[in-house]
């Protein structure tokens, strides 16, 4: 049971309710918990969607990345909410299995880069190599939207283990 109130959409100010609408995400608990606070919600959600759109990965590299993250972190919840999403960019059950198995093999060189990359970063331990590996396979635009991700789901898993969601 989380440790917090989970709202509900109408439990929001009017002009914060769009954030657990349809069009959004809907009510995930995650969203709900973090609604308690509706202008962090907000700022959460729109610094998601840049990261989305501008961290310089394709829709399949980004749920590599959020289901390494996962893993890593041992984040049940995010690992669970992001597989539906990986199975709807393509990721196939087997590539999910890999990386929920940390194997790296079923992925072409540059998916393996950067999952090491993001397993790494997860845990605050990128050597020099791993970064040098990293923008050698995309670039320094791309490495710096991909730290950001990293940071973001980082802080996601955080949020959902310490608010018990």
């Amino acid at each position: 049971m989380a440790r917090i109130t989970l709202p509900t959409r109408e439990d929001l100010p009017e002009e914060y309710r769009y954030l657990l609408g349809e069009d959004a995400l809907g009510d995930l608990d995650l969203l709900r918990a973090m609604g308690t606070n509706p202008r962090i919600l907000q700022t959460y959600m729109r610094h998601g969607t840049a990261l989305w759109r501008e961290a310089g990965l394709s829709v399949r590299q980004v749920e590599l990345a959020i289901l390494t993250i996962a893993r890593t972190l041992e984040s049940t919840y995010e690992w669970f909410q992001h597989v539906d999403i990986a199975r709807d960019v393509d990721l196939t059950d087997e590539e999910i299995r890999a990386v929920g198995g940390r194997d790296d093999g079923p992925f072409d060189d540059n998916e393996r880069t950067l999952l090491r990359y993001a397993r790494v970063a997860a845990n605050d331990d990128v050597s020099t190599d791993v970064h040098g590996s990293l923008v050698a396979a995309f670039n320094e635009v791309t490495v710096a939207g991909t730290a950001a991700l990293v940071a973001h789901y980082v802080a996601t898993g955080r949020f959902v283990s310490v608010l018990a969601v």
